[in-house]
């Protein structure tokens, strides 16, 4: 799913919440949450059937629902006094009450990819365009610290195929296909934060 609503584009396939080219920061499984909402709308998702999205197989009580719920507030600068993304029906769930449309750039199943980043065994396509990870490689002040090999990463770097990065504890490997095919001007990445 790929959407925008406000300033907002969210991709559930790259697992990314921009605001106007600027990357913000959810929890994985708030992130899912969004996405159920979005997918959704505008319908009401009651509790119990979030619960059992979001954390499947697993006793969770309302309270963590709750704090979910919030961090996406305090992401999406939406106020539940005056809401205009997150509608809370009492009692019942919630619902993504924002406009919202489909991206008018859908992917199409053909499309090459390009890049691609390997965690805990499993592929993450990059699309073109700004990425999380990419080519190019940047630490925008983390405070976990960013790593290229052995190497903190202090200013933009290029990577190669095969590099391992590490961030705080997580390590990550880059996958370039066909790196001498990447037009001159592409830039795929920003950074990491």
């Amino acid at each position: 799913m790929r959407a925008r609503f406000g300033p907002f584009t969210i991709d559930s396939e790259t697992r990314q919440l921009l605001s106007q080219g600027r990357d913000i920061h959810l929890s994985p499984k708030a992130f899912d949450l969004l996405c159920t909402l979005i997918e959704t709308r505008p319908k009401v998702v009651d509790k119990a059937d979030l619960r059992a999205r979001i954390w499947p197989n697993t006793y969770v009580v309302d309270a963590n629902l709750n704090i979910l719920i919030g961090e996406i507030r305090r992401a999406l600068g939406d106020d539940v006094q005056d809401s205009r993304f997150i509608r809370t029906v009492h009692g019942v769930g919630y619902a993504f009450c924002g406009t919202a449309a489909d991206d008018p750039r859908p992917r199409t199943e053909g499309q090459a990819r390009f890049c691609w980043v390997v965690w805990n065994g499993r592929a993450y396509p990059l699309a073109e365009g700004d990425n999380i990870v990419g080519v190019r490689l940047e630490d925008l002040r983390s405070t976990n610290g960013t790593f290229v090999g052995r190497s903190a990463v202090e200013t933009e770097v290029s990577l190669n195929d095969g590099d391992l990065i590490q961030v705080g504890t997580v390590d990550l490997t880059v996958r370039l296909w066909a790196t001498d095919k990447l037009p001159e001007t592409k830039k795929m990445g920003r950074g990491i934060t």
